[in-house]
């Protein structure tokens, strides 16, 4: 690998050229990236070309974009309609022609204001994933790629939330997969910042729309966003922010609609002691749990349980395991995304027999509702206040999970709003100026 930090299992391959002018172009390109409520429509997409223009003053721009407004669900419920089942790579190559009307917008809004633009799908402008559709990581971005189509351009505008594989097959990167092209796009191009666009002013210690004591947070460090995000807040794609972490790019997420602000900074917390003990409070209401009831106590089953969930790129969080030792029984609870039901309930459904379980179990009707904060590790009084409020305001728990950066309840879909409320409240979030 060239140009890069040292990486994970999951990094990017970025294969430099060698023009040396390009490369000193390179280090001036701006990567920013605009969300699917910044380009709704053509009135928002031309904003968002003058915001563009505006960046163009520092050099040329990469400008990542997703699909117009709602237009990704859309394209899913009539991929439902023409199939109880949709095939997955069929859906990829539906999906992916959303984010190629916007970028293509956006191209001929910046040609009309005789700025040198063209848009790119991911396939023109080499981005290669793993063989795996709609949840794909990226494992190789062309940087030589990226530097020529700025020859002949001062903007290019690229397809978030797509690439492809070495095959020829579109995919996609989940939701919120932009956020992850343009952080990656900046990791090839060996930059340092990237910005990401979005309809609110930045990152707040809650969901503003449910508490609107919510507090705009200044700067915060990338292990929070990263909680954050995993655990409902839906400003950031938390790989999104991984990656950021891994390539030392800094993140700051602005509003579209106020591009004078500036917004919520997202780095590695340099020269910043933890001086406070909470950052904000998530809500994650997407989330199911699943129980595999009278599991024998042996070795061996937990794993077995777990592979046939994980061929299936089936992603799971907390997990509770209930031992009744005279019996030798396990009950064993875990959540997943709502959207991973079906098919979790039907893998373990079909181990049952084998394994010699009872049965499966659900229930939808949860949340997960999560208190994160750097400064909370060692500190058990948090855990101890915690539950005290919830139980206090008749909040039942019914999972608990926890770490150094969070503690999470999963609490009744119908209670988690309140539990945030009363959280938040209890913790004085929303009584701190420039937090």
């Amino acid at each position: 690998m060239t140009d890069s930090k040292p990486s994970s299992n999951h990094s990017i391959k970025i294969i430099a050229g060698s023009d040396k002018i390009m490369r000193r172009v390179s280090k001036l390109i701006s990567v920013v990236k605009f969300g699917g409520s910044s380009v709704k429509n053509i009135g928002r997409i031309q904003h968002v070309a003058e915001i563009v223009k505006t960046r163009m003053e520092d050099g040329p721009v990469l400008v990542v974009v997703s699909a117009m407004g709602d237009t990704t669900d859309y394209l899913i419920k009539l991929a439902h309609q023409a199939s109880s089942k949709p095939d997955q790579r069929e859906l990829d190559h539906l999906l992916a022609t959303g984010e190629q009307i916007s970028i293509t917008l956006l191209a001929m809004v910046l040609r009309n204001m005789n700025i040198k633009a063209s848009s790119y799908t991911a396939s023109q402008v080499g981005i290669f994933t793993e063989n795996v559709h709609n949840k794909a990581r990226i494992v190789d971005i062309r940087k030589q790629t990226l530097l020529d189509s700025f020859r002949d351009n001062e903007v290019i505008v690229v397809a978030g939330f797509q690439g492809v594989t070495t095959g020829g097959d579109v995919t996609t990167l989940g939701r919120g997969g932009s956020d992850t092209t343009a952080v990656a796009l900046a990791a090839a191009l060996g930059l340092i910042e990237c910005d990401i666009y979005t309809d609110v002013d930045g990152i707040y210690t809650a969901d503003p729309r449910v508490i609107p004591e919510a507090k705009l947070l200044e700067r915060i460090s990338y292990d929070e966003v990263v909680e954050m995000a995993r655990l409902g807040a839906q400003v950031i794609h938390p790989r999104a922010v991984e990656l950021a972490r891994q390539y030392e790019i800094k993140l700051r997420i602005r509003n579209t609609f106020k591009p004078e602000h500036t917004g919520t900074v997202i780095d590695g917390g340099e020269d910043m002691e933890v001086y406070r003990t909470v950052s904000g409070v998530a809500v994650d209401k997407d989330q199911s749990s699943v129980c595999i009831m009278d599991v024998p106590d042996v070795p061996g089953i937990a794993g077995e349980i777990m592979q046939a969930l994980a061929d299936k790129n089936i992603v799971i969080d907390m997990i509770m395991q209930a031992l009744y030792p005279t019996a030798g029984l396990n009950n064993m609870t875990f959540t997943v995304n709502s959207s991973d039901l079906d098919e979790t309930i039907d893998a373990l459904e079909k181990m049952t027999g084998r394994l010699g379980a009872k049965g499966v179990i659900f229930d939808s009707d949860i949340a997960k509702v999560s208190l994160i904060g750097s400064g909370m590790a060692g500190q058990p009084a948090v855990a101890a206040k915690l539950f005290t409020v919830l139980g206090k305001n008749k909040i039942n728990i019914k999972m608990i999970s926890g770490s150094e950066k969070k503690l999470t309840c999963v609490v009744a879909a119908s209670q988690a709003d309140a539990a945030a409320r009363v959280i938040h409240e209890a913790f004085g979030l929303g009584d701190r100026e420039g937090t």
